[in-house]
């Protein structure tokens, strides 16, 4: 019995490896932001309030920092397969306007195609520091003595 338990053992110890690996193979999907669908989109028309726009899709993504009465919504999914960049399934940006003279009402929804959006690149400057740049050794030496186990805290 013992026999047979060890051979079935030595002969599926070359797949588990394999079984893992294929694992690694399965995309992982991802939603970021708040991607609303076709029926949700058709849920806010023009007149629509801004109390109405958040029952039917949350608070926006985005505020436009410069007008209040613009918001978006960004959302996005993603497949990324093993060690391999994530994959754009689908974008949606829709923007809607309200109007302040009409009772902060929504004058349009719009949605910003791939045309219009653009991908911003952060700036790789630094800011520097005063002070110097000590090595992991430099610190550790540093700290060596510093430290009074005898002291009670607080003082």
């Amino acid at each position: 019995m013992k026999k047979r338990f060890f051979t079935l053992v030595l002969a599926l110890a070359p797949v588990a490896p394999a079984l893992f690996a294929l694992g690694g193979c399965t995309p992982v999907m991802a939603t970021r932001g708040n991607l609303l669908t076709d029926d949700q989109l058709q849920k806010v028309k023009a007149g629509a309030t801004r109390a109405d726009v958040v029952a039917a899709w949350g608070q926006p993504t985005v505020v436009a920092p410069f007008d209040q009465d613009t918001w978006y919504y960004i959302g996005e999914r993603t497949a990324q397969e093993g060690i391999y960049a994530p994959v754009v399934l689908k974008r949606r940006i829709v923007c809607v306007t309200f109007s302040r003279a009409d009772n902060n009402t929504v004058t349009q929804v719009s949605e910003v195609g791939p045309q219009q959006a653009r991908d911003v690149t952060p700036v790789s400057q630094t800011t520097p520091t005063a002070g110097k740049d000590y090595t992991l050794f430099q610190q550790f030496v540093g700290n060596i003595g510093r430290y009074n186990g005898n002291v009670p805290p607080n003082q």
